[in-house]
């Protein structure tokens, strides 16, 4: 059992670094090399051929996703990564990234974009989920959560209560770790994805309008906050208006200007 607890407490302190970007430190049980492979893969299992995704040639839909998905990693300047962005015909409001740059948007979510203004903000949101290495930690976490009801299934072995009390360390795990975690990722890749858009020259006002069209959408269907992998709409929105003095200075001082280019709807 010491043992056990030992090898625990090494993994969650030897695996925890310091991100560049956020200045928070982070569980990071695999190597980015790895995180990579495994996107490649989930990628190619999601949208390549075999997979039930509707991927989109239509250039209507594609040419604007490659243009503002290149110019944004142009901005991230990331070499080691492999960038890669496709559209899947599917009414879905949702676009999303996976570790190493592959990304996809669903047709669902153009109107509420509206414009490639619009799209910037979200792929800068997806690209900074890939930079930050948010697929990592949530991978960590779990892994050490696991490994920790584990520990706790055999030190409980004899004990008449184990079945509540593990049943009560999985809901404190997944109520008070990750699901936290995962709104604090998500509050991180829209301030660090509204900065990212900024540099790559899109207007950043187009923030607060995609996040007003989303909060929208979602009025009356969301959980409670603390039930929900997702920040609060209108909590977002705070944010980003909280964040725009900043995202404007560095808009004012990109080197390009691009053009909010309607985005094509059915």
């Amino acid at each position: 059992m010491k043992r056990l607890l030992l090898i625990l407490l090494l993994a969650v302190c030897g695996t925890c670094s310091t991100n560049k970007t956020t200045g928070r430190r982070q569980l990071l049980v695999f190597s980015p090399g790895h995180m990579n492979k495994l996107g490649v893969e989930a990628y190619a299992q999601m949208t390549g051929p075999g997979s039930k995704a509707k991927v989109m040639t239509d250039r209507r839909f594609t040419d604007p996703l490659q243009r503002v998905g290149k110019a944004l990693a142009a901005a991230a300047n990331r070499p080691d990564y492999k960038w890669e962005f496709r559209v899947i015909d599917d009414k879905t409001v949702n676009a999303w990234a996976l570790p190493g740059g592959k990304i996809a948007f669903y047709t669902g979510i153009y109107p509420v974009l509206q414009d490639e203004g619009g799209m910037a903000i979200v792929m800068g949101h997806e690209i900074m989920h890939a930079i930050l290495q948010h697929g990592n930690e949530r991978m960590s976490q779990g892994t050490v959560a696991q490994l920790g009801l584990e520990v706790a299934n055999v030190s409980l072995k004899n004990n008449q209560y184990r079945g509540p009390i593990l049943s009560a360390l999985g809901a404190g795990a997944q109520y008070g770790l990750i699901l936290p975690y995962s709104r604090k990722h998500e509050s991180e890749a829209d301030r660090y994805g509204l900065m990212l858009a900024a540099r790559a020259g899109y207007d950043p006002e187009a923030a607060i309008g995609v996040w007003q069209r989303m909060a929208a959408l979602s009025e009356g269907k969301r959980p409670p906050v603390l039930l929900s992998t997702h920040p609060d709409p209108l909590q977002r929105i705070e944010n980003m208006k909280r964040w725009m003095p900043e995202a404007k200075r560095l808009y004012e001082r990109a080197r390009v200007k691009h053009r909010a280019i309607p985005l094509p709807t059915r």
